[in-house]
């Protein structure tokens, strides 16, 4: 076992945040947790973030039903834009 800890501490549930990618991926989700969002597990459905690699941007996705996803997207993209979240394109 490695006396490795991660630069950036650790996420929810003890996820390591190993690289600034990692640590702003979990600013994503804290945003949106924090307005009630539910991310996605195996037991139930909700946000995804990905990406973000290399200075792209992250792309939220909205795990569930499809007629659902395309509500949720907005409310997520709203929540993310009130807590000054920037978006790029």
């Amino acid at each position: 076992m490695s006396d490795d800890k991660p630069e950036f501490g650790f996420g929810a549930s003890g996820r390591p945040l190993w690289t600034a990618r990692d640590r702003d991926a979990e600013v994503v989700r804290t945003v949106l947790r924090k307005a009630g969002r539910r991310e996605f597990s195996e037991g139930h459905a909700g946000f995804v973030v990905e990406g973000g690699g290399d200075g792209k941007p992250f792309h939220v996705a909205s795990a569930g039903a499809a007629e659902e996803s395309a509500q949720e997207l907005a409310r997520y993209s709203d929540d993310l834009r009130k807590a000054g979240v920037s978006r790029r394109a």
